[in-house]
């Protein structure tokens, strides 16, 4: 099926994933920090040659079984894997845009019985506020820093999460990563012992009213129109309960 007739199967409100021509795909569709002095292609995804030769075959079979519900997973540097991400989702005729700028939440997320009560043990065991901080430091059980600062903690029917931007990470410390394609709702990233799941947000789980069926103590089906949490596209989260209870802290 041709790239952009798989697009059709995107919602329109997705704005942070948009289907294009894959000629129109260029360098400026990734944030500048991230791009690297290689020469690219005209569309502006990297040559083949550049990624490597196993990593190619498994991406290029992934992407002709799954299309735009791919994932792979693969070790990589933060750099390495946008390149990744670059090059495949050009190949569906599609690009990841993470230029969204949100502003705070105007209300507390903590709106059920169930979200007051993870906003009580947050804020009771670890001492997290609601509304973020801009100097605390997180670090894995191994004392490897994750990042400094965070958003802010949501409170969704799947438990509490600590949302970032992606400047706040330290990204030397995720060195494993769950690529996926435009049909899925996020990235995801892992520490060296992966204790710690990062989830890359690219897409709003609004249209998913209860969270997913596993094994999360706290989660709670409350039937949101809305979706079960508000995770914003753009943005990175943890769990914090797998944060601290797999041994890491806060300075």
């Amino acid at each position: 099926m041709p790239a952009v007739a798989v697009a059709a199967s995107i919602s329109a409100d997705d704005r942070w994933v948009k289907a294009v021509p894959s000629r129109m795909v260029s360098c400026s569709s990734k944030p500048a920090s991230l791009v690297r002095d290689i020469r690219r292609s005209d569309n502006g995804a990297l040559p083949l040659h550049v990624l490597a030769p196993d990593l190619i075959e498994s991406l290029e079979k992934a992407l002709t079984t799954k299309g735009t519900f791919f994932d792979i997973e693969f070790h990589a540097s933060k750099l390495e894997f946008d390149d990744v991400l670059l090059w495949s989702w050009a190949k569906l005729g599609f690009v990841c845009d993470r230029s969204v700028d949100y502003k705070p939440r105007a209300a507390s997320t903590a709106d059920s019985a169930n979200r007051r009560r993870d906003k009580q043990r947050v804020e009771s065991n670890w001492g997290l506020r609601e509304t973020g901080s801009s100097s605390l430091e997180l670090y894995d059980c191994m004392g490897e820093p994750i990042a400094r600062g965070y958003e802010a903690i949501v409170y969704g029917d799947h438990g509490p999460y600590i949302e970032f931007k992606e400047e706040q990470i330290y990204w030397p410390t995720f060195c494993r990563h769950k690529l996926k394609g435009p049909g899925r709702t996020h990235f995801e990233h892992y520490n060296r012992d992966i204790s710690i799941k990062l989830y890359g947000q690219f897409k709003t789980v609004a249209d998913q009213p209860n969270p997913p069926a596993d094994s999360n103590p706290f989660a709670c089906s409350n039937n949101r129109p809305e979706g079960y949490a508000d995770y914003r596209p753009g943005r990175f989260y943890t769990s914090a309960d797998a944060l601290f209870g797999s041994g890491g802290c806060a300075r």
